[in-house]
C-alpha cells in the first residue's frame, strides 16, 4: 500500500486579492460595523479607511435609521417604525436565513463624504468566518461606466475640434504673414516720402520766405505730409493687428517642444505657482491640503506650471469679479453717505470671504481612457466664486469657450492640451451661485458656491514617451 502525497498549495491571501479588485468591498460584523474595506471602496466612495473603519454601514446606505437610536423615544406608529429600520430588518433576516440580497440605484448622501451624492448598486452576502457571522458588501458605481463613456466621448469631440482649429490656423498663418510684409513695405514707402517731402521744403526755407515778403510754400506739399502721416499711423495698426492674431494662432497651434520629462514632487510646481499668484491676490484665503507622502511623478515640470498658473489665476480672477459684484450691486440709498456705502461694502466682505482649497491625494484603481491605474495623482483646485454655467460645463476645455467677461477661452484649452500630452485627465464640477444681488436674497451663503477642478495624472509615463 502506497501513501499518496499531495503536494500542499498555498492558500492566496484573500486581502491582498480583494485590494486589487475593481469592485468595491466592505466587511461587516454582525452589528453592521465596517471591520475592513479594500482601497476601490476608498476611491468609490472618496472616503478614507480610517474614516470608515468602526462606522456603522447605515451610515452609509440609511442614515435615517442610524438616527433611530432608541425607538421608543420616537412618536412614530408601528408602520412607520418598519419603513424607517427596513434595511436593518434586511440584514437581520439575510443572516438568519443565509440569504444574500441586492439593491439597486441607491442614492449614497453621507456627512462622511460632504453630502455628495452618489449612486450605486450593492449586494449583501451573509458568511460564517471563524465561527462568527459577517456581512460581505460588494458596491459597483453606477456613475463609473457613464462618466468613463462621457469622458472618452468628450476627448473624442475635443480632439477633432482641435484638428479643425489647428488646419483652420495653418491656412491663416500664411496669408498673415504676407500682410505682415506688404505692409511693412508700405510702411517704408511712406517714411521715405516723408522724408523725400522735408528735404524739398525744409522749415528754414519757409521761415526765409516769410521774412522777405515772398509767398510760402503752396499748401499742398504739407498736406501730403498730413497724409503720409497718416497712412503710416494705418500700417501700424496692420502690423499691431497682424501680429495679435499671428500671437493667438500660436496659442491655438500649441507648442512644439517635446516634455522634458523629469521625476518631481508635485508639490514644487504647486507652490511656486501660489507664490507667484497669491501675492497679486491678498483678499484670497488659501487652504492646503497636502499629502506629503505622495511618490514623485514623471512630467514636464515647466508644463505642470503653465496648468497650474491658468487654473489657480482663473480661480483667484473668478472670485475677485464675484466680490466686486457683489459689492457694486449691495443695497444702496439714494441719500446714502459715502460712510454709508462704504459700510455696505464692508458687510460683503464680510459675508462673503475668497476661498482657494488646494487638496492632493493618490487616486486609486483609477481609469482614464481606456488605461487603469492601480494609482494615480489627484490634484484638486477648488474656489468659491461665482461658478460656471451648466450650459459651458462640457463645453469648458473647448477653445474660444469662456465663462468670464474678460477671458480669452485659451487657457483651459491649453490646460487640456498640457494634461493630454501627460496622458492624464482633467475633470470640472460647479454649483453656480445665485443671483450676485444681495438684494434678491440677503440670507443666502454667497460662500457656498464652488468650482472644482480636479487633474488625474499617472506616476509613471508609458515607455515610448520616456
Amino acid at each position: 500500500m502506497t501513501a499518496d502525497f499531495t503536494t500542499a498549495k498555498p492558500t492566496p491571501d484573500l486581502a491582498f486579492i480583494s485590494q486589487h479588485l475593481f469592485t468595491a468591498i466592505l466587511w461587516v460584523n454582525d452589528e453592521l460595523v465596517i471591520t475592513w474595506l479594500n482601497a476601490q471602496a476608498e476611491q468609490l466612495l472618496a472616503i478614507s479607511s480610517e474614516r470608515l473603519l468602526n462606522q456603522s454601514i447605515l451610515t452609509l446606505l440609511a442614515t435615517d435609521e442610524l438616527k433611530l437610536d432608541e425607538r421608543a423615544a420616537l412618536a412614530l406608529n408601528p408602520d412607520q417604525l418598519d419603513n424607517h429600520c427596513a434595511l436593518t430588518e434586511r440584514f437581520h433576516q439575510a443572516q438568519q436565513y443565509q440569504q444574500p440580497f441586492i439593491d439597486h440605484d441607491h442614492i449614497i448622501k453621507t456627512p462622511l463624504n460632504g453630502n455628495l451624492p452618489l449612486s450605486v448598486d450593492y449586494s449583501v452576502t451573509p458568511v460564517i468566518y471563524e465561527q462568527q457571522p459577517y456581512f460581505i458588501i460588494e458596491m459597483w458605481g453606477k456613475d463609473r461606466q457613464s462618466r468613463i463613456s462621457e469622458e472618452q466621448r468628450q476627448q473624442q469631440q475635443y480632439n477633432v475640434a482641435r484638428h479643425m482649429l489647428r488646419s483652420v490656423a495653418h491656412e491663416i498663418k500664411n496669408p498673415l504673414a504676407g500682410i505682415r510684409g506688404a505692409a511693412q513695405l508700405l510702411q517704408r514707402q511712406f517714411i521715405k516720402f516723408s522724408e523725400a517731402t522735408a528735404l524739398h521744403n525744409p522749415p528754414s526755407s519757409a521761415i526765409s520766405d516769410i521774412n522777405s515778403g515772398a509767398n510760402p510754400a503752396p499748401n499742398g506739399d504739407k498736406q501730403l505730409q498730413k497724409t503720409a502721416q497718416k497712412l503710416r499711423s494705418y500700417t501700424d495698426i496692420i502690423i499691431s493687428e497682424t501680429d495679435r492674431l499671428t500671437h493667438l494662432i500660436g496659442q491655438f497651434l500649441g507648442s512644439n517642444q517635446l516634455p522634458n520629462w523629469q521625476m518631481l514632487n508635485i508639490h514644487e510646481p504647486l507652490e511656486h505657482v501660489l507664490t507667484l499668484v497669491l501675492n497679486q491676490y491678498p483678499q484670497v484665503t488659501l487652504q492646503r491640503d497636502y499629502d506629503l507622502s505622495l511618490p514623485e511623478l514623471c512630467a514636464d515640470k515647466d508644463q505642470l506650471i503653465q496648468v497650474f498658473l491658468n487654473l489657480i489665476n482663473n480661480a483667484c480672477e473668478s472670485m475677485t469679479e464675484f466680490e466686486q459684484t457683489l459689492q457694486q450691486n449691495a443695497p444702496a440709498k439714494a441719500d446714502q453717505l459715502p460712510s454709508d456705502i462704504l459700510h455696505s461694502n464692508l458687510e460683503v466682505e464680510k459675508t462673503y470671504q475668497p476661498k482657494l482649497h488646494i487638496q492632493t491625494r493618490v487616486a486609486f484603481q483609477h481609469t482614464i481612457g481606456s488605461q487603469q491605474h492601480k494609482q494615480a495623482l489627484q490634484v484638486s483646485i477648488t474656489d468659491n466664486g461665482s461658478g460656471i454655467d451648466a450650459a459651458l460645463i462640457g463645453q469648458i476645455f473647448f477653445p474660444m469657450v469662456t465663462s468670464r467677461a474678460a477671458g480669452t477661452g485659451l487657457g483651459l484649452s491649453i490646460v487640456q492640451d498640457i494634461i493630454s500630452c501627460h496622458h492624464g485627465m482633467i475633470d470640472v464640477s460647479s454649483n453656480k451661485a445665485q443671483s450676485a444681488n444681495p438684494n434678491s436674497n440677503p440670507s443666502y451663503n454667497y460662500n457656498n458656491s464652488q468650482t472644482r477642478f480636479t487633474l488625474y495624472l499617472p506616476f509613471k509615463q508609458p515607455a515610448t514617451d520616456a
